[in-house]
């Protein structure tokens, strides 16, 4: 075992593919070394540097935009037609109209064209309320002025506070999360605020002024004093801490922003990123060409090597075809040759191994036979004798020679013939013959019918199959001299021949049935010689799928089916 695995490592084969598959390796490294030694120096040096003045733009962008909100709260705040509006009792209709229609006035102007996006809701103490767009408030105002940040912004009436929320207050924010800012309402001059005013936007539209920032490797947030992300490109981390990242696969960038007392992260995920600047298709080119020219180069003198090994296993795989009766004869290397030779003494070792197994088979098969005829043939020939004796001692001359005739016949056909299978036609014949002694014996109470089906006379059985199981219905279905009856069936089934011997008899009582089928057994019914006997022979000589199966019922009959294959 061992020096069959040194020669098998020694082998040229194998010292080709480990070279070979070595030096693909080498390549592809080296080529994975450079591109991302490139990758790294052109992430570093030029993509990192862009991400952060991208960034610091969006700090530009985010404080003028809260310029923008704060031009806009001092507008409403100096809104007296928004005062009126929301502070408005016992108006007449036509007064409520020209106030309500002077103060959104007042708003449209307000509101710069650049920032449509936005919604301004105000509300009061007094329970009034105001919104800008075409939709419907569906909070109740006292609800909205005892949330968090119209407290906040009541106590705090010089600031703007901005907040994120789930949902907003009116009709078509009310399942989106928005980014509110909120400020007190103060009449000029006063110190005491009388409502609050709100300008929301919608989280996703937030977005806008951050969104070219972010890309499959860089993620933006917006975090309040607490901590907590109140926007940001990652949705799963709104109303969460800003997420750690590992400070050796990304870059954050951090900027406060203190007109929303908030703080921007930019996160950029180096390891992404650098994933994502891979030249994979010059990375794809450079392997196939290292593949290739290492492939040509050793192509020719791999497939010289390897061809007698090729054939030798198609053989092989065609070794059942030839029933392993087919040398291989291949030249090449050392290895081929003595693999080949090995080979063929392999095949002549199990050919002779086999052809001496069914020699052995085939011996023990023709003496099991015989000993199952040993048993049968005196038993049939004792009682054939007795039955002829019995005449003499009667003195009928004319039947004793029929019967002697017929007891001649017997023995031409069944020891003289040294043939193992006879016809159905010569097998019913001998039946018919022991029938006749049976019959000149005991008289003619027991009758016996045949009916073999047109086409099986010409098939051929083992001899003697039948006559014991005739012999036993006679002997043991009928007994105290009772009548009855005998049919031999012949037919084919399946495939199969099918002989049936029917008997109208006593029968046989269950326990006496099941030792009908132990080696040797006998019953009652069928006592002298076992039924396993010739169930053993035909088992031998046709398989286990077939042999001989008994059906019986006491005191309503017995039938016996021989099941063997239709051959002629």
């Amino acid at each position: 075992m061992r020096m069959k695995k040194k020669i098998y490592l020694n082998s040229m084969v194998t010292k080709i593919l480990a070279v070979v598959t070595f030096g693909l390796l080498c390549g592809i490294l080296m080529v994975t070394v450079i591109i991302i030694s490139i990758s790294k120096s052109v992430f570093v040096d030029t993509y990192g540097e862009s991400q952060k003045k991208v960034f610091f733009r969006i700090e530009n962008e985010l404080n003028s935009y809260h310029e923008d909100l704060m031009k806009l709260f001092n507008q409403v705040n100096s809104s007296w037609n928004l005062k009126l509006y929301l502070q408005q009792e016992n108006s007449n209709p036509q007064q409520a109209f020209k106030i309500a229609y002077s103060a959104d006035q007042d708003m449209k102007k307000a509101i710069p064209s650049s920032m449509d996006d936005i919604s301004v809701m105000a509300v009061s103490k007094s329970g009034g309320s105001y919104l800008d767009r075409e939709e419907r408030i569906i909070t109740p105002v006292n609800e909205i002025m005892e949330s968090e940040e119209a407290k906040y912004a009541m106590e705090n009436p010089e600031t703007a506070h901005y907040v994120l929320k789930d949902s907003g207050y009116t009709s078509t924010t009310r399942d989106v999360p928005v980014l509110m800012a909120v400020k007190a309402l103060r009449s000029p001059g006063s110190v005491t605020p009388y409502g609050v005013a709100y300008v929301t936007l919608k989280e996703k539209d937030f977005k806008e002024y951050y969104d070219y920032f972010t890309s499959d490797y860089a993620e933006f947030y917006l975090a309040d004093e607490a901590g907590i992300v109140i926007s940001s490109s990652d949705k799963e981390s709104l109303g969460e801490k800003v997420p750690d990242k590992n400070p050796h696969t990304s870059i954050t960038l951090e900027k406060e922003l203190p007109y929303y007392k908030c703080t921007a992260y930019g996160i950029i995920d180096s390891k992404k990123a650098l994933e994502d600047l891979y030249n994979v298709p010059m990375i794809v080119a450079i392997c196939v060409t290292v593949m290739a020219v290492t492939g040509i180069i050793i192509f020719y003198f791999v497939s010289q090597t390897a061809k007698p090994l090729s054939e030798m296993v198609d053989k092989m795989s065609n070794a059942g075809e030839t029933k392993y009766d087919e040398h291989i004869n291949l030249t090449g290397s050392k290895e081929i040759e003595e693999l080949s030779r090995t080979y063929n003494a392999m095949l002549d070792e199990m050919n002779r191994y086999i052809e001496e197994l069914m020699t052995s088979q085939k011996e023990k098969r023709k003496a099991e036979i015989s000993a199952l005829q040993m048993q049968i043939n005196p038993h049939y020939i004792y009682n054939t004798l007795a039955s002829i004796k019995w005449l003499i001692f009667q003195g009928n001359v004319e039947r004793s020679t029929k019967t002697i005739d017929a007891f001649i016949s017997l023995l031409r056909n069944t020891i003289s013939n040294t043939d193992e299978y006879i016809p159905i036609d010569k097998e019913i014949e001998n039946l018919k013959n022991y029938v006749l002694i049976n019959n000149t014996r005991y008289g003619d109470k027991i009758q016996v019918e045949y009916f073999v089906t047109f086409g099986c006379e010409e098939y051929r059985i083992p001899k003697m199959i039948l006559q014991p199981f005739v012999e036993n219905a006679f002997f043991h279905a009928f007994p105290y001299g009772a009548e009855g009856s005998i049919k031999i069936l012949v037919r084919t089934l399946g495939g199969r021949l099918q002989i049936q011997i029917i008997d109208n008899g006593i029968g046989i009582p269950d326990e006496q049935l099941s030792e009908l089928h132990e080696k040797n057994g006998k019953a009652q019914h069928y006592s002298g010689i076992g039924i396993k006997n010739v169930d053993d022979r035909l088992k031998l000589l046709y398989g286990s799928a077939y042999g001989i199966r008994v059906e019986s019922r006491e005191h309503e009959g017995t039938t016996v089916t021989i099941s063997v294959p239709a051959d002629k």
